[in-house]
């Protein structure tokens, strides 16, 4: 967790060859998967070697991403490495001998099968165009920005800390009542088989109160420069958080972990080594391991990390499923999209299950009926929801837009409030290649409506303040003194 240098930034003017580099690459990338493609309805190509190559080029990418990027420093580089997990999981167990035949749809189902060899082609060719679309706008328009001033948000630091420990209570209470209550009604599955009646085990103040831990938590891990502060409030808000984890939750805990990293690195103007995301991948790995084992009340491991990354890319059978037989699923492609916009209000619990609502919860039910009333879930998958709506041509212009996002979340990095506003939405779209396209703005219509809580508490916290009399009009030395304005 860097701060951000005290140096001025260094303002990076784009070079007469930075447009037509980015453009040669985008076109090299094209012309290997057109060959690829080529070779692949000729015969020459094996569905598993089309896998193969689809594992290169994603891994270049993210190499790319990680050198023209000035390190990651640009939410595109996780987003392909969520891209290369979650799609690519089982590609990548076949290079690595775990997995002997990576197309092969074995998500729930009791007997296997495989899609036919067209098929496969195309969830190949619809995972390399969403990665190539995705980079393309951002590596065009890439431009280094500074890292985000803090003089006009630096005030409000001492009441996000009352309101943080405030609500870091409130969640302490609220995930030990949660994981009491998993640990006597099914443990992990409870979360999709009896999710309200967990959510009324905890009092209704407990919760709302608990629903401003993370905004907040955030907002003061944008502001503050103090690495003795901001270590200590990660490790006070992870611990609470370890409660959630011991109930066999880990998506968003561990995606926190990554959004962190990132808004490390958008305050810093320092550069940093490969090692260190490195590192941070294999605890995260490590972490979830742990935690997939406990989910079924075992005490031991059965995953080592291959397994475990072939394991994480079950979503590609989410979208060979969708695009087989797209057919079924097309009809209800509005009305998934619609309950994507709401499931930040309303979390899907599989005990009210209703054809055409969710598509993970359609496609549990295609592959295996007899378990769709036990919680079980495939997760979805955003390359399924683009295909459903416009085949091929809807991956690659939704890509776009999507490169287009994630370029306008990075540039929005240079100012404070923005920044807070992309922590918040960061994680939904790392977890779109097994999420879908608009949980983002299911979570920023949430947060929208926190906001006027801490808006009305900030207004009860000036006053107070004011009433115990005037505040100084200049600050003493130190990190917000003078010195370091």
């Amino acid at each position: 967790m860097s701060s951000a240098s005290t140096q001025p930034f260094p303002t990076v003017a784009p070079t007469p060859l930075a447009v037509p580099t980015a453009a040669f690459e985008v076109l090299g990338y094209l012309c290997v998967v057109g060959i690829g493609t080529l070779c692949f309805l000729l015969g020459w190509l094996s569905p598993n070697g089309a896998g193969v190559l689809t594992v290169l080029l994603l891994s270049f990418l993210i190499v790319l991403a990680w050198k023209r990027f000035d390190q990651g420093r640009h939410p595109c580089f996780l987003f392909l490495c969520a891209l290369l997990l979650f799609q690519g999981g089982r590609l990548l167990g076949f290079c690595l001998g775990v997995t002997p035949d990576p197309l092969e749809i074995e998500l729930f189902t009791p007997a296997p099968f495989s899609i036919p060899r067209e098929d496969a082609g195309i969830v190949l060719l619809a995972i390399a165009l969403s990665a190539i679309c995705v980079y393309a706008p951002c590596r065009w328009h890439y431009r280094r920005i500074p890292p985000p001033g803090d003089q006009a948000v630096r005030r409000y630091l001492p009441y996000l800390y009352v309101v943080f420990f405030f609500a870091l209570s409130a969640a302490l209470v609220k995930n030990y009542l949660y994981l009491q209550y998993v640990r006597d009604h099914g443990l992990y599955l409870t979360f999709f088989n009896d999710y309200y009646r967990m959510v009324a085990n905890v009092p209704l103040p407990v919760r709302l109160i608990a629903l401003l831990n993370l905004p907040v938590f955030l907002a003061i891990f944008v502001i503050e420069k103090r690495k003795g502060l901001l270590w200590m409030i990660a490790v006070l808000y992870f611990g609470v958080a370890g409660l959630y984890l011991a109930t066999g939750s880990r998506g968003g805990t561990l995606t926190m972990a990554l959004v962190l990293w990132y808004l490390a690195r958008i305050k810093s103007s320092k550069r940093t080594r490969v090692l260190v995301p490195a590192l941070l991948a294999a605890i995260l790995i490590c972490v979830a391991i742990v935690v997939d084992a406990t989910r079924a009340g075992e005490q031991y491991y059965t995953l080592g990390p291959p397994e475990f990354i072939a394991q994480q890319g079950v979503s590609l059978n989410v979208t060979e499923v969708a695009i087989k037989y797209q057919d079924l699923f097309r009809p209800h492609i509005a009305s998934y999209l619609f309950h994507d916009l709401w499931g930040a209000f309303v979390p899907s619990d599989i005990s009210r299950y209703v054809p055409g609502g969710y598509l993970s919860w359609d496609m549990v039910v295609f592959l295996n009926p007899s378990i769709s009333g036990m919680g079980f879930g495939t997760g979805g998958s955003y390359l399924a929801e683009m295909y459903l709506l416009g085949g091929l041509g809807g991956v690659m212009v939704l890509s776009l837009l999507l490169g287009y996002g994630l370029n306008l979340m990075y540039a929005c990095g240079s100012n404070a409030w923005a920044l807070i506003v992309v922590a918040l939405i960061l994680p939904d779209f790392l977890m779109m290649p097994r999420g879908d396209i608009l949980s983002w703005s299911s979570t920023l219509m949430r947060d929208a409506i926190l906001f006027c809580p801490l808006l009305a508490g900030w207004w009860l916290f000036s006053l107070l303040s004011s009433i115990r009399g005037p505040s100084p009009k200049t600050l003493p030395p130190g990190p917000y003194g003078p010195a370091n304005a």
